[in-house]
């Protein structure tokens, strides 16, 4: 019975986020994992081959190995790993049929012109501030409408296991490595179903802005320059801490504070709708991204890039209770109302295969 072959980079992201729409669909026994490009090219009977993170460790496309793959294999997909919504690895697009990534930029078009870091807050970080990083990588851009026209949002990391349990994790990826079979994470999940209904938040504190940051200067700074902004506020819990405090905190706190990380969309993000904490965040209103929890005023509340107005909305949300739960029941009911219907997403992109039918009727 012919099936998907699915190419993986097996880390927490691929193994708790990216997969698990194939881990636990209705439709799992289609998926073949490996880790092992040989396998793919010597072994394999499969004429579908799903392609994820891939490439991103090194950050270089093989194209030889990828020029291999497409000799062989009716169809592929290549599922995107980086968290912004750059296209980190246009070159691969003439050799896959779609390219999906967790986020696009509304603005297709931005695809065809260099963006200084890959993505457009960067590339405003970079021309506003004069920020430059050390070696910057030069990427190609999207050469053509056709192309254009291969990109798709498959999910972002809300689709996924959460609390982050580290060291729970990290076992169950070490144990995929070994076997090399990357079903073997399915039972490490703690929560794999969606919360029946809005967890009870207790206000203990009051704006969680803990984190760490990316050593590239152009991710970087945007962090440091909310940093900046509520130093010594006592408002705002500030600096690194571990684990198990970090998700107590999330789940008490009355706003999340989200700034961009190594892309836009943040575990941040979701950790907040899913506790019932107010999530804060730089404007979202350039991407596209899916499950979409950033509709301004209704499921979150944005800021200024430049955090010009950070302080005043802090304040407003924290003292006002009522419009504070009412976007806190907004942004859960749109989360878990999409994220519920991971299974049609899945059946979406399975029926973009070429020939799909036998794929479905198989089950």
């Amino acid at each position: 019975m012919s099936r998907i072959t699915v190419l993986s980079f097996y880390d927490r992201i691929s193994a708790f986020h990216s997969l698990k729409p194939f881990l636990f669909s209705k439709h799992r026994k289609l998926f073949r994992y490996t880790r092992n490009p040989d396998y793919c090219l010597k072994r394999d009977r499969n004429r579908v081959l799903f392609m994820d993170r891939w490439f991103l460790k090194p950050d270089k496309v093989d194209m030889e190995l990828l020029k291999r793959f497409r000799d062989k294999y009716e169809t592929i997909f290549f599922f995107n790993g980086n968290a912004g919504g750059g296209i980190l690895r246009p070159e691969v697009l003439p050799y896959v049929d779609l390219f999906f990534n967790k986020s696009l930029f509304k603005n297709k078009n931005l695809y065809k012109q260099p963006l200084y870091g890959d993505e457009i807050f960067t590339d405003y970080i970079h021309k506003r501030y004069g920020i430059e990083d050390p070696d910057p990588m030069p990427r190609k851009v999207v050469a053509s409408d056709e192309d254009l026209a291969k990109l798709k949002v498959s999910w972002n990391i809300g689709i996924g296991d959460f609390p982050k349990l580290k060291l729970r994790q990290r076992s169950a990826v070490a144990m995929a490595r070994i076997t090399g079979n990357l079903k073997v994470v399915r039972p490490f999940y703690k929560n794999p179903d969606l919360p029946p209904t809005l967890p009870q938040n207790k206000g203990t504190y009051p704006i969680q802005a803990r984190w760490g940051g990316p050593k590239r200067p152009t991710l970087l700074f945007h962090r440091e320059q909310i940093i900046e902004k509520i130093k010594d506020h006592p408002d705002y819990l500030t600096g690194r801490v571990e684990q198990n405090r970090y998700n107590d905190e999330i789940k008490n706190c009355k706003i999340t504070l989200s700034p961009f990380g190594w892309g836009e969309v943040c575990f941040r993000d979701f950790e907040a709708v899913l506790n019932a904490s107010l999530l804060l965040k730089p404007d979202m209103s350039h991407m596209e991204t899916w499950p979409d929890i950033f509709f301004p005023g209704e499921t979150y509340v944005p800021i200024d890039w430049d955090a010009t107005d950070l302080l005043e909305k802090g304040t407003r949300y924290l003292e006002d209770d009522v419009e504070r739960e009412r976007i806190v029941r907004k942004a859960f009911e749109a989360y878990t109302e999409q994220a519920a219907k991971i299974e049609e997403r899945v059946e979406e992109i399975l029926g973009m295969v070429k020939g799909c039918d036998y794929l479905i009727r198989s089950r």
